[in-house]
C-alpha cells in the first residue's frame, strides 16, 4: 500500500514539473525588471542624497561613479539616466556637476556616450564650451583598455560625422593633455584628426589647439610636422606651417622677455619658409622639395631651441623619483638659492606686489574690497551675495577652479613647461617623501627627501597679509593651481585656495586659505 502511495506521489510531481518550470520562466522578465529598477534606483538615491546635501564633493562623485558602473542596463539607458539629471529642474548645480564628473570617471560608459553627455551639458548651460576639454581629459584617462584601444576610441569620436567641430577640437585638446597617452600617440592622433577635419580652417584650429597645450617647444614643433602630414595639398601645408609658427611665436612672446631669443629664432625660420613658398609660386622650386626643406628647418629649430625637444631653462630642478615623474624646482619662484624665501604671490596673480588684500586683488570688481566681488575663477557655492549670481540668484560665474597658463605665476615668470603644482601633485610630495625640519644657510624649513634619495629644501617663508610678513621662520605656505569653495577655514565660500602648509612642530599637510594673501610658489615641470 505504501509503495502504491509513493508511486502516485512521484507521478503527481512529474506532472507538476512543466507547470513549475513554466511559472519560473514567466516570472523571469519581472525579476530582471526588478533588478534593473533596483540598480538604477541606486543611482537615483545617490542623486537625491547630493540634492539634499547628504553627500558632497569627492564622496558624491565616487558614489555616483559606482552607481553608474553598477547599472545593469544598456549604454543608452545609462546615458539617459544621467542626461535626465542634467535636464532636471529639481537637481542642484552641484548635483549636475557631480554627475558629469562621475560619468567621465565611469568605466562602463563609452567615450561616445561621454561626448554626448558633455554636449547635452553645454546645450543646457550646465557647462561652458571651453570647459569640455578639461572634462574629457578625465574621460580619456579613465577609458578601459590599452593605449591603442584608447586611441581607437578617440579617433572614432573625431571621425564621427555627427560629432560637432567644437567637440572634435575639445577631444584633440583633451588627448594632448591626457596623462595616459604617450607623446608619440598624441602626435599620431593629431595627424589622424587633421585628415578627418573637413576644411583648412578647422584643420588649422586643430593645430593651434594642439600646440597651445603641448608642454614644450620641441613638442609643439613636432605637432606642426605631424599635422601638415595630414593636409591634402601643398598650398594648405605651407599656409599651416606659417600660421602655426606665428601662433607659437605669439604664445612665447606672451611669456615675457626671457623668451625673446626663441621668438626671434622662430621669426627667422618663418621668413625662410616664406621665401621657399615664393620660390614654389614662381616655379623655381617644386612643392615636394620645398616641403622637405621646411621639415628640415623645423628639425633644426627644434635642435637649436630645445636640445631635441626640451625647453632650455636657467631654473634647476630635482627629480625626486616620484611615481608621477614630476620634477620640482630647487628654489622658490623669485629666489636665487634654495634657502631664499623668494617672492610672494596672490593666487591667480603673476607678479609680486607690496600689498596683499582684497582691495588690491587682481580679480576684484573695481571699487570693491570684499570676496563676494571676485570676477574670475568663480563657481557655485550656495550663496547669492557674490557677483557670480544675478539678481534672481542664477549662477553666472565661470566655473573655473584651476588656473589657466596666463594666470599661472610659474608659467608666466619662467615659461612653459614650468607651472604651479596641482593639488594631487602636492599630496604626492607629502605622502611619498620624507619630511625633516632642519636649517639651511641659517634658514628654517623642511628637507623633503624623495623615494630615490634626492631632496629639495622648502624654507619656512611665512606669508604676506597687507604689507606685513607673518610666520616667517616657523611656517611655510606653498600655493597649488586650484581653489575650492569648501574648507576647514571658511565653509562654502568662493575665496579660498589649496596649498601645502607646514609648521616647525612637524605638522605638514594640505589646507585652504584666502586667495588674496601672498604665498610662496615652488614651480614644477614634467
Amino acid at each position: 500500500m505504501k509503495r502504491i502511495k509513493f508511486m502516485l506521489l512521484a507521478i503527481a510531481m512529474l506532472l507538476a514539473a512543466p507547470a513549475l518550470f513554466t511559472s519560473c520562466q514567466e516570472d523571469a522578465p519581472e525579476i530582471n525588471y526588478t533588478i534593473n529598477v533596483s540598480v538604477i534606483n541606486d543611482f537615483t538615491k545617490v542623486v537625491e542624497a547630493i540634492n539634499n546635501g547628504s553627500l558632497k564633493n569627492e564622496q558624491a562623485i565616487q558614489k555616483l561613479t559606482e552607481a553608474i558602473d553598477k547599472m545593469n542596463a544598456e549604454q543608452q539607458t545609462k546615458l539617459q539616466a544621467i542626461i535626465d539629471v542634467l535636464n532636471s529642474v529639481n537637481a542642484t548645480l552641484d548635483t549636475k556637476l557631480a554627475a558629469i564628473e562621475a560619468a567621465m570617471k565611469a568605466q562602463t560608459l563609452t567615450l561616445e556616450s561621454k561626448l554626448a553627455l558633455l554636449e547635452t551639458a553645454i546645450d543646457n548651460q550646465t557647462l561652458k564650451l571651453e570647459e569640455m576639454a578639461d572634462k574629457l581629459v578625465a574621460a580619456i584617462d579613465n577609458l578601459k583598455g590599452s593605449m591603442d584601444e584608447k586611441m581607437e576610441a578617440i579617433t572614432a569620436a573625431i571621425n564621427n560625422v555627427n560629432t560637432a567641430l567644437q567637440t572634435k577640437l575639445a577631444a584633440i585638446e583633451a588627448a594632448i593633455k591626457a596623462q595616459t597617452l604617450s607623446m608619440e600617440a598624441k602626435l599620431d592622433l593629431l595627424e589622424q584628426a587633421i585628415k578627418a577635419l573637413p576644411d583648412y580652417t578647422s584643420q588649422l584650429e586643430a593645430i593651434k589647439t594642439a600646440i597651445a597645450n603641448l608642454p614644450d617647444y620641441g613638442d609643439k614643433l613636432s605637432a606642426i610636422e605631424e599635422a601638415i602630414k595630414g593636409m591634402p595639398n601643398y598650398s594648405d601645408k605651407f599656409d599651416a606651417v606659417v600660421a602655426a609658427l606665428g601662433e607659437m611665436k605669439t604664445q612665447i612672446e606672451a611669456l615675457g622677455t626671457g623668451q625673446t631669443g626663441i621668438a626671434t629664432q622662430i621669426a627667422g625660420v618663418t621668413d625662410a619658409i616664406n621665401d621657399l613658398v615664393d620660390e614654389v609660386n614662381s616655379g623655381n622650386t617644386g612643392a615636394a622639395a620645398a616641403l622637405a626643406q621646411i621639415i628640415q628647418k623645423l628639425e633644426e629649430l627644434k635642435g637649436s631651441i630645445g636640445g631635441g625637444g626640451t625647453t632650455p631653462s636657467p631654473v634647476e630642478y630635482v627629480d625626486l623619483g616620484l611615481p608621477s615623474g614630476l620634477k620640482w624646482a630647487k628654489c622658490n619662484l623669485g629666489a636665487s638659492k634654495p634657502s631664499d624665501y623668494g617672492d610672494y604671490y596672490a593666487w591667480g596673480e603673476t607678479a609680486p606686489k607690496a600689498d596683499y588684500d582684497w582691495a588690491t586683488y587682481k580679480w576684484m570688481q573695481a571699487g570693491q574690497s570684499d570676496w563676494k566681488y571676485i570676477t574670475k575663477y568663480t563657481f557655485a557655492d550656495g550663496k547669492t551675495g557674490g557677483i557670480w549670481y544675478d539678481s534672481s540668484g542664477n549662477f553666472i560665474g565661470d566655473n573655473l577652479t584651476t588656473l589657466r597658463p596666463a594666470d599661472d605665476a610659474a608659467t608666466q615668470q619662467l615659461g612653459s613647461p614650468w607651472r604651479m603644482p596641482t593639488v594631487d601633485e602636492q599630496k604626492e610630495l607629502i605622502t611619498k617623501c620624507t619630511w625633516t625640519w632642519t636649517t639651511q644657510d641659517g634658514v628654517n624649513g623642511y628637507q623633503v627627501d624623495g623615494p630615490n634619495g634626492n631632496a629639495i629644501f622648502l624654507p619656512a617663508a611665512g606669508y604676506r597679509s597687507g604689507s606685513a610678513l607673518g610666520s616667517a621662520g616657523s611656517r611655510g605656505f606653498y600655493l597649488s593651481n586650484s581653489h575650492s569653495s569648501h574648507s576647514s577655514y571658511s565653509t562654502s565660500r568662493n575665496d579660498v585656495v589649496f596649498r601645502i602648509y607646514f609648521y616647525s612642530n612637524g605638522q605638514h599637510s594640505m589646507d585652504t586659505f584666502l586667495r588674496c594673501l601672498g604665498f610662496s610658489v615652488r614651480p614644477v615641470r614634467p
